[in-house]
């Protein structure tokens, strides 16, 4: 355990509470498990043993430079990768080794440096097996310093600048150190290696400067075992113990706070690069919902506009049995015609002929048309926004914006396959068919509900026909009956222009109820369909508006603490 000095108390409490505030946010994050034990391994490991963390590839020297520093055989070596778990050396009046777990190994070992520090010793990476990269990096949060080895004869790699950058995004401390630099033999060789490390850790760590030690590894251990200060020296190893051992001096305290904080900093910046996701995902559905709906009242638009046409159509073909009606009149309803308008068999079959001719016809043609038109267009909305749905869908696959996880991404990919399932499903059970006979009955029913006819059995336009040709012998019954009842010749024309304004006045009724009737039944058809299409879509629009307002808190309080983080990882670099 670290004795704190009584100033550095007030912090660690801070810290601590910090640390477990960003638990609980990262709970409500949904954060991954694994990120979550980062930060709760950071935060146990604040009180405990000082750990220096010996990381590079396999067969860098990492084991050799681990028993160089000790000055004992602790760790074995060899040219093939001889670390396959996560080595802990600590003190102990004994060496002894036991399991910690499946993947870490604790070894004690009399001598005196562990007092202070507990050395780290992890895999090789860039090895053949994966695993042995894996545990490395996921040890690297608990590392307070980080010796980073390369070797003199391959500095620092591609692979090696990699993992650099990831111990960089933890925000660790890091010495450099290039193992093996006996092998080069020039002291001009040696100077623009150590040089060339330099320059590329730099840039990678985003530091202003990088301390760098060029040592051989094995012949400093060989020098400590034979007791050979001068061999030793020349192995370079004193400039970089005596480096360490500065850092478990006046900085040691800076370091142990500092590395949990960057654990905190890098799971804080992670998050907020998944609320961004998210966010951008929202965004993205939000601009999918304000489409749908853009579509939606151009269809609502566009709809009503056109049902102005088919009515119009409708109107005319009355309007056109009117103007045949008032000739048939002129013709009919004259002296001249007396001995015609006495045979009302036959001027039944002339006013049918004349006037309403093609007209049932004409009215059913314009009513299917206008029943294929409603359901086409109801079809072609829920095609509209499935092509819209798909089109979004492979965007997305075609663009994937990082990391989102957990429950969000769970309940937000089963809400857009719902609505895709409910808009295909709409679209496989749609039965233009049947739906045009059903839509077809329901404007029946609504004509007869006005009151506007009373005829059963027949459909729509055999009804208006009926209806039509009744009240035109209604009035022309009148006529013929003051005619034949001797009233005279100046009843007759009387009659006529009566007969021709109650026509006019019962076909501009007709008109009315007609239009009003398929008026009334296509609002309610259209709220139908409308209901069905916001009763898909609600349940997403629910989501997107939920999920914005809950995104945007979280990422305001991940800013907080953000804050607070880099506001302490200041006063830590303070601490004198």
């Amino acid at each position: 355990m670290i004795e704190l000095p009584d100033s550095v108390h007030d912090l660690v409490a801070r810290e601590r509470q910090l640390l477990t505030d960003l638990l609980v946010l990262l709970g409500k994050l949904e954060a991954e498990p694994r990120d979550v034990d980062d930060v709760r391994t950071a935060l146990a490991d604040l009180g405990g043993l000082f750990m220096l963390v010996v990381a590079g590839e396999f067969n860098a020297g990492k084991s050799s430079l681990v028993n160089a520093l000790l000055g004992e055989k602790v760790m074995p070596e060899g040219v093939t990768p001889t670390t396959d778990r996560v080595t802990l050396i600590t003190y102990g009046e004994e060496p002894s080794e036991q399991a910690d777990g499946p993947n870490v190994v604790r070894r004690t070992y009399p001598n005196p440096l562990l007092d202070a520090v507990a050395f780290v010793d992890t895999p090789g990476t860039n090895a053949i097996v994966a695993k042995h990269q894996e545990l490395s990096e996921r040890f690297v949060p608990r590392a307070d310093l980080v010796l980073f080895v390369t070797s003199a004869d391959r500095p620092f790699t591609q692979s090696e600048r990699t993992f650099l950058e990831l111990i960089a995004s933890w925000g660790k401390k890091v010495l450099m150190v290039v193992n093996k630099i006996d092998i080069l033999s020039a002291d001009d060789e040696r100077a623009k290696v150590l040089e060339y490390v330099r320059d590329h850790a730099r840039d990678t760590l985003g530091v202003a400067s990088v301390e760098v030690y060029g040592v051989s590894a094995r012949h400093g251990l060989a020098a400590r075992l034979a007791g050979d200060e001068a061999g030793y020296a020349a192995s370079g190893m004193v400039p970089l113990e005596n480096a360490i051992a500065a850092r478990l001096g006046t900085d040691r305290v800076k370091l142990k706070l500092a590395s949990p904080l960057g654990v905190a900093a890098h799971a804080a910046e992670q998050y907020r690069q998944v609320l961004d996701n998210r966010l951008a995902l929202l965004q993205d559905d939000s601009t999918t919902l304000a489409e749908i709906e853009r579509q939606r009242k151009q269809f609502d638009r566009d709809m009503h506009r056109d049902l102005k046409l088919y009515v119009a159509r409708l109107k005319h073909v009355l309007q056109e049995i009117e103007r045949r009606g008032e000739e048939f009149f002129d013709e009919t309803i004259r002296l001249g015609r007396l001995p015609k308008l006495l045979n009302g068999e036959r001027v039944r079959e002339e006013f049918q002929a004349r006037v309403v001719g093609r007209a049932e016809n004409e009215i059913d043609s314009a009513l299917h048309d206008l029943v294929d038109w409603f359901i086409q267009r109801n079809l072609q909305l829920w095609e509209d926004v499935m092509k819209y749905l798909n089109e979004r869908r492979a965007a997305e696959q075609a663009n994937v914006i990082g990391e989102v996880g957990g429950r969000f991404q769970y309940d937000r990919q089963a809400l857009l396959r719902g609505l895709r399932d409910t808009a295909e499903d709409a679209l496989e059970a749609y039965d233009p068919k049947s739906e045009a006979g059903r839509l077809a009955e329901r404007l029946h029913g609504a004509v007869v509900q006005t009151g506007l006819m009373e005829v059963g059995g027949l459909g729509l336009s055999a009804a208006l026909v009926a209806l039509m040709t009744g009240a035109a012998f209604d009035i022309t019954g009148i006529a013929l009956g003051l005619t034949v009842m001797g009233a005279g010749l100046l009843v007759l024309p009387g009659q006529k222009r009566r007969a021709k304004r109650e026509l006019r006045a019962k076909m501009v009724e007709l008109q009315g109820l007609l239009e009003s009737s398929i008026v009334k039944q296509f609002e309610l058809e259209l709220s139908r369909s409308q209901e069905k299409l916001t009763g898909a879509i609600s349940p997403y629009t629910r989501f997107v508006g939920a999920e914005l307002e809950h995104l945007h808190d979280l990422k305001a309080e991940l800013e907080r603490t953000a804050g607070d983080i880099e506001g302490m990882r200041r006063e830590v670099e303070a601490l004198r």
